[in-house]
């Protein structure tokens, strides 16, 4: 009877154990394995079967990393339907890289109908958490409907080192729209942008270099440099960071790995 019940309360404590190993961080990190594994260890399947069920036991980034492979069409059929619906489930819980990702795409409403209410309501959460993707999409989304908004946003977004957030500022400084014209802080903001990588705002550049006094274009290149010292800094040291798309007009999803890195706001 003894070896009995010492046997029963072995399978119930392995039980738990597995159980224990099955939780959304657990398969989430399951997943990373598998899916960065290289030659014979990767294994992509297994890797998307991890991903699911971590998200679907409601683990937050497991559910942006669904949406970002519907999202991108990266290991399961690009869809922005699908995509829209794993990021809600991770946004609706204030995660701010979902919110941005999500009103991403209502805004481009490429593969869905554009839906500028859901993009505004979601891109205003992540821009509440001081997120420069969120502040810089809806300064975007704002420019067609009430663009003395934008600036204060892209502002936010520049200060955090976006450098098409950057040139959005810096054209809105230079064409007085939304905010008081001054073109040697225009000069300033262009001037990053165009260093960030960001080569929109050249002929800006070009033209506001042919009204300023060249005293003033030397003072404006550096408080250029100095302001991107210590931008370049901080966003090294937040680690959201350093991916193809992350400057584009429109920015594309972070990959997997930087995720990580992306959850949180400021």
């Amino acid at each position: 009877m003894r070896a009995r019940y010492l046997a029963v309360v072995l399978f119930l404590l392995l039980s738990a154990s597995a159980q224990n190993n099955n939780t959304g961080e657990q398969l989430y990190q399951r997943a990373m394995d598998a899916v960065s594994g290289s030659g014979p260890s990767r294994n992509d399947l297994e890797a998307i079967d991890y991903f699911k069920r971590s998200a679907e036991l409601g683990y937050i980034p497991a559910q942006v990393a669904v949406g970002f492979f519907y999202d991108t069409g990266t290991l399961l059929p690009g869809s922005d339907s699908q995509a829209a619906e794993w990021y809600r489930k991770a946004a609706d819980k204030g995660d701010p890289l979902a919110q941005w990702l999500l009103g991403r795409v209502y805004f481009q409403g490429s593969g869905i109908p554009q839906d500028v209410s859901s993009a505004e309501k979601y891109l205003r959460s992540a821009a509440a958490q001081q997120n420069p993707f969120g502040q810089y999409l809806l300064g975007r989304l704002y420019s067609d409907r009430d663009y003395t908004k934008s600036p204060a946003l892209y502002r936010a977004a520049a200060e955090q080192g976006l450098p098409q957030a950057q040139y959005y500022y810096g054209k809105a400084l230079k064409d007085g729209r939304g905010i008081r014209q001054d073109r040697n802080e225009a000069y300033v903001w262009l001037l990053m942008s165009l260093d960030g990588g960001y080569d929109q705002g050249r002929l800006d550049l070009t033209e506001i270099e042919g009204l300023l006094l060249p005293a003033e274009i030397a003072r404006a290149k550096n408080k250029a440099r100095e302001m991107e010292e210590t931008m370049t800094r901080a966003v090294v040291a937040k680690g959201c960071t350093g991916w193809e798309g992350e400057f584009y007009t429109t920015p594309s999803p972070p990959p997997l790995r930087t995720q990580r890195f992306c959850h949180g706001g400021k």
